[in-house]
């Protein structure tokens, strides 16, 4: 394990009282998050945190921009999101050549999307702390792309949609989603569908209309953690940003319908594939605050984790699965958590399965071991503290709570409510959400060759 920077600034866990619009306000440690921090609320609705942390010499710059699939309601309109991970690249008229500018700072620089948000970062000196800011808020404020140059951008996003598009792993993932959800966006994937990836190059004034009704201070926080002067921090956070013109728009998402029973399907591949089978349950919004959602979380890796006895069983005993995998993390708004197993055997896929449900009704049923549920809240906790030593990393620890509650408050409450989760808990957790009524089961074979 790395060695952890800054734990000897743990505290006892108290509230954070909220800053007022266009205040800033200190926060000492007071939970688990070990770093003190400044966080800033402008005016035209951006908040930015500024935390001291990391090596000396380096800032971490973060934008997190709370919009991704979800958000992309327009039928015809899916991957924009996506889209303008690549799109903010393109750079402004003030700096026309992003890449260049970036190249000469020494500055490391990506972005991503997802379900929820798109993530931008930068990491560079912090003798160029400025010059980042002044970087990063203009393209946020005054991105300019021509429409020869998004047609080219969109015929990128097409061969990125053809190059993965027919993996074994997303085909099995769009027929999850289209099959688990009937309304909410999270039934399309970030890429988007292939039908609007390929009419995207014919998208050039819509995408013109995304960038002005998400890229608005209101839907964006930015976190900036590094070395750094706290004060002449938060003045250029003023300086570069007070400017940028609110105006926000946000999405109607169609709310997911109560699911009440069993959903089954089974999808053929065809290539080379060992059997996939996936059980998506439906399940709650994240929530740092919410015992039962936090629980879920925790089950995930007590009932089907590596230190789990099915896993111990199937996996590492018997070798009678390539790999099981337990996603229980929860979304931005109610999703699903997933049990993937891929079968080394085709014919032993339903035996697999009948040991699987096994320790699925086992997790119901019982109460998890306290050595095995203590074990694993530490792992958890301590985890999380251990990945804090950059600054890089102290901002990409901060994305989830940002993007499920608009601050990073929320860390001390999730780390708070986990702390008190018992084994009763677990069980609660475990009756709640591993229900057969809201069970969407998929599973991907090989196709049969010659017929």
């Amino acid at each position: 394990m790395r060695p952890l920077q800054g734990l000897v600034l743990l505290g006892a866990l108290a509230g954070i009282v909220a800053a007022a619009p266009g205040h800033a306000t200190a926060q000492e440690p007071a939970g688990i998050f070990p770093f003190e921090y400044r966080r800033l609320d402008l005016d035209n609705g951006l908040r930015a945190y500024l935390i001291r942390a990391g090596a000396p010499g380096q800032i971490a710059y973060l934008s997190v921009v709370r919009t991704g699939a979800r958000d992309e309601v327009e039928p015809g309109r899916t991957g924009y999101a996506h889209f303008f991970e690549h799109m903010m690249f393109r750079g402004t008229k003030k700096y026309p050549n992003y890449d260049g500018v970036t190249e000469k700072l020494g500055a490391f620089r990506n972005a991503n999307t997802s379900n929820d948000r798109t993530a931008y970062y930068l990491v560079a000196g912090t003798e160029y702390l400025e010059q980042v800011m002044d970087l990063e808020s203009d393209r946020f404020m005054n991105l300019d792309y021509s429409e020869e140059g998004f047609r080219t951008e969109a015929g990128a996003i097409l061969g990125e949609y053809q190059q993965g598009a027919y993996s074994s792993y997303s085909i099995l993932d769009r027929k999850v989603r289209e099959t688990a959800f009937l309304k909410h966006t999270y039934r399309h994937s970030t890429i988007g569908l292939e039908a609007d990836v390929r009419a995207m190059p014919e998208g050039y004034e819509y995408s013109r209309s995304f960038f002005h009704r998400f890229y608005r201070p209101e839907n964006v926080v930015l976190v900036i953690a590094g070395d750094m002067d706290l004060d002449h921090t938060e003045a250029l956070v003023h300086q570069y940003y007070d400017g940028w013109e609110p105006g926000y728009q946000a999405p109607a998402i169609q709310a997911e319908p109560e699911q009440t029973a069993k959903r089954t399907a089974t999808v053929e591949y065809s290539g080379r594939t060992l059997p996939i089978v996936t059980y998506n349950w439906k399940a709650p919004a994240w929530s740092g605050t919410d015992k039962n959602a936090v629980a879920i979380e925790v089950l995930g890796r007590v009932a089907f984790g590596p230190n789990s006895d099915v896993y111990r069983k199937l996996v590492i005993q018997e070798r009678r699965l390539q790999g099981l995998g337990a996603g229980f993390g929860l979304d931005r708004d109610p999703s699903v958590v997933s049990l993937n197993a891929m079968v080394s055997d085709p014919a032993d896929v339903d035996a697999v399965e009948s040991e699987l449900e096994a320790a699925v009704a086992l997790a119901r049923d019982s109460l998890v071991d306290a050595k095995l549920l203590a074990n694993t809240k530490s792992a958890m906790k301590y985890g999380f503290l251990m990945r804090l030593e950059t600054a890089q990393n102290v901002a990409f620890a901060l994305i989830q709570p940002i993007v499920n509650t608009g601050g990073i408050e929320a860390v001390n409450d999730y780390y708070r409510t986990l702390d008190a989760i018992t084994a009763e808990d677990i069980r609660d957790a475990a009756r709640t959400v591993l229900d057969d009524r809201g069970l969407t089961k998929v599973t991907l074979v090989q196709a049969e060759r010659g017929s």
